[in-house]
């Protein structure tokens, strides 16, 4: 099973809003596997199998920046 962080890496942001597919992806579907294509471009209020993608890479962006910036050490703490 693919983690959050690869598969929001298997996108990239847009300066519109819009998500692109900058790698294939097997999504599982309730009939089956569901093939992303390279290209595959997804805004605000698309939708993937009932999911506002935009929104949901949206989230998962947020997130990542923040576990990021958390870890980071801080620099202005006095010593």
């Amino acid at each position: 099973m693919m983690t959050e962080v690869e598969f929001l890496g298997r996108f990239e942001r847009q300066d519109d809003g819009n998500w692109v597919c900058s790698h294939p992806l097997r999504v599982n579907g309730p009939s089956g596997p569901i093939m992303i294509e390279e290209g595959a471009s997804f805004g605000p209020g698309d939708f993937l199998l009932g999911i506002n993608l935009a929104k949901e890479l949206d989230q998962m962006a947020a997130k990542q920046r923040f576990i990021r910036k958390s870890s980071q050490p801080d620099t202005h703490a006095q010593q």
